[in-house]
């Protein structure tokens, strides 16, 4: 069995989806399986997919529904880590190797992710807001999401064993991922260099369907900040339930902005936190 397989899923990305796979087939780290997902394309993104003549690509075919193809990729992959890549970015070719070296040495490590090189319409460092270990990951990610869904390479026992997969959040299923697998207990890294080249431009998905992205985003938030009052030891618990309740009327009345309500929120339970009210 190969220790790592590698999940692309890809809709319409014919300009870019050679050029990702190339990156990958050329990985210095090579036992791997390559798990190629075509999305419902409608341009010629499977016919490239199959014109890879390699023993270690399985392409599966699928109607176009993102968050389910996704799911039908981890479904087909068998190794030990799962690591991730999206179709229009790049791999370093050192990447699966440092990604697994890192994993097979910490074995409480749930998943790993590093930084990202920015390219085309800008460039720059992408994910270096955090390095190294991610403190209270569940707490973390109330701050917002700054984990790279394509520099991720995920335990997959551990997915399994929580079973964890990638839900109906639209244009932000991976920060779902990574809440779910925080809410579980699931340890995060960050390697502090770029081992993916991220290619932006005006047509991705996070540009396109921003808004939506932003709003399920806020939801996410919302989420965790509902769990975590549920968990709270502190007497003020039923005040702290109705204020956060109130915040949400107001901003289901456009009184205050959805991410005002996430800051507010988690300043309150940090305090609370640092007063051994909430464990994590």
């Amino acid at each position: 069995m190969n220790d790592v397989s590698i999940l692309l899923c890809a809709y319409n990305a014919e300009a870019y989806v050679g050029e990702a796979i190339e990156s990958i087939l050329c990985q210095t780290y090579s036992a791997f399986e390559l798990v190629l997902v075509d999305d419902g394309s409608t341009d010629g993104t499977l016919s490239i997919m199959r014109s890879f003549n390699d023993h270690r690509v399985n392409i599966i075919e699928s109607s176009h529904d993102y968050i389910r193809s996704l799911n039908l990729g981890l479904h087909n992959c068998h190794g030990k880590y799962i690591a991730r890549l999206d179709a229009d970015d790049l791999m370093e070719p050192t990447r699966i190797e440092e990604q697994v070296y890192f994993m097979y040495h910490h074995l409480d490590l749930a998943a790993c992710f590093s930084w990202a090189m920015a390219f085309g319409d800008h460039t720059g460092l992408y994910g270096n807001h955090v390095r190294g270990w991610v403190p209270m990951p569940y707490f973390w990610l109330l701050t917002g999401n700054y984990l790279m869904h394509p520099t991720a390479m995920i335990r997959r026992s551990f997915l399994q064993k929580h079973r964890i997969k990638y839900k109906n959040y639209p244009y932000a299923e991976d920060f779902k991922l990574w809440t779910d697998i925080a809410r579980h207990g699931g340890q995060f890294y960050v390697i502090p260099k770029p081992l993916i080249r991220h290619r932006l431009n005006s047509a991705q998905v996070s540009k396109v369907h921003a808004k939506e992205q932003w709003q399920t985003r806020l939801q996410i938030q919302q989420e965790v900040i509902d769990h975590l009052i549920t968990t709270l030891t502190h007497p003020a618990k039923r005040h702290i339930r109705t204020l956060f309740n109130q915040l949400l009327i107001l901003n289901a009345a456009n009184l205050i902005q959805g991410d005002k309500v996430a800051t507010f929120m988690y300043n309150l339970l940090n305090q609370i936190r640092l007063k051994g009210y909430l464990q994590l």
